[in-house]
């Protein structure tokens, strides 16, 4: 007997100003799947702030109006802005990891309770402008995370964050080891004790992978492998994305460049696959929260 398919919501991150044509091109791909996307969305880079891009902001009003859901992504988002990243993450970055070693108090002064609130109402004073309305949840940027920035979401009026990592195996594209979930890192939804809930994040399966056939089929291989481990924890999936991944040819020491992207050949190939064996059931962040906020009201 087939086992209940694993609640699974597709997240993409760091769309932002000038960004329209890419969210179009995956909104092709998700529509083409019939699968409702959920895009965390940077307010500003240096292009500018999200609502002066008119583009983009009639992008997103015609997604929204298929279903698709569009969340807040930290600010500006760096390494430091809502605390310290996933220590994994400085594998991937080491400038990062440079800074927070010669720096360690400038990183911190980042991470006051006043500083993180300014920094979070700088950001929802955009969204408001753009969509007329406060973002319900978050997402920061590198898994970055640190109690004072949950207290600032509580106290800002957010309902929930996805902010924590319990596994970097994907992003890391370690192509045939087992999932390595981090011990003492939960994967299933809970309350922090601040107040808000943290949705956890799941497999990034397209972080900028080589142009090999080994490694596109190892990390859809990932990907499943990740979801069957959720399945069996009975806990809900957020897989991961990021439209430079899904676009990067591929073309690492010397190999040629994928045309398309080796993260769209990837999510190609895993979409169909997880319906077909029967790991995931695409739902929206909106039904996968309501649930446990309800619950959290009536308590």
């Amino acid at each position: 007997m087939m086992n209940t398919p694993l609640p699974t919501v597709w997240t993409n991150d760091d769309i932002s100003t000038g960004n329209a044509p890419q969210l179009l091109r995956q909104l092709e791909l998700i529509d083409r799947f019939d699968i409702p996307g959920v895009f965390f969305v940077i307010p500003e880079n240096a292009k500018g702030p999200i609502d002066r891009d008119r583009e983009l902001l009639r992008v997103i009003e015609a997604a929204r109006e298929k279903g698709h859901e569009f969340y807040q992504h930290g600010y500006r988002h760096f390494a430091f802005e809502c605390g310290i990243p996933c220590l994994p993450m400085f594998e991937l970055d080491p400038r990062a990891a440079r800074r927070y070693d010669a720096d360690r108090e400038g990183v911190e002064a980042y991470h006051t309770l006043e500083a993180l609130v300014a920094m979070l109402e700088n950001g929802q004073r955009i969204w408001r402008r753009a969509f007329g309305e406060n973002s319900p949840g978050f997402r920061p940027g590198w898994g970055s995370y640190c109690g004072n920035l949950y207290k600032a979401l509580t106290m800002l009026g957010y309902s929930w964050v996805s902010s924590r990592l319990p596994s970097m195996t994907t992003y890391l594209k370690r192509v045939g080891e087992p999932i390595e979930f981090f011990e003492g890192v939960r994967t299933e939804p809970h309350r922090l004790s601040a107040g808000i809930w943290e949705f956890p994040i799941g497999a990034e399966v397209a972080w900028k992978v080589p142009n090999q056939q080994e490694f596109i089929d190892g990390m859809v291989a990932l990907g499943v492998a990740h979801q069957r481990l959720l399945a069996g924890r009975g806990h809900p999936s957020l897989l991961i994305s990021h439209h430079h991944g899904l676009s990067h040819p591929g073309e690492d020491d010397g190999l040629p460049p994928l045309e398309g992207g080796t993260g769209y050949a990837i999510h190609e190939k895993l979409l169909p696959l997880l319906r077909e064996e029967g790991l995931a059931r695409f739902i929206t962040m909106s039904e996968l929260t309501a649930p446990y906020l309800c619950s959290h009201e009536t308590d």
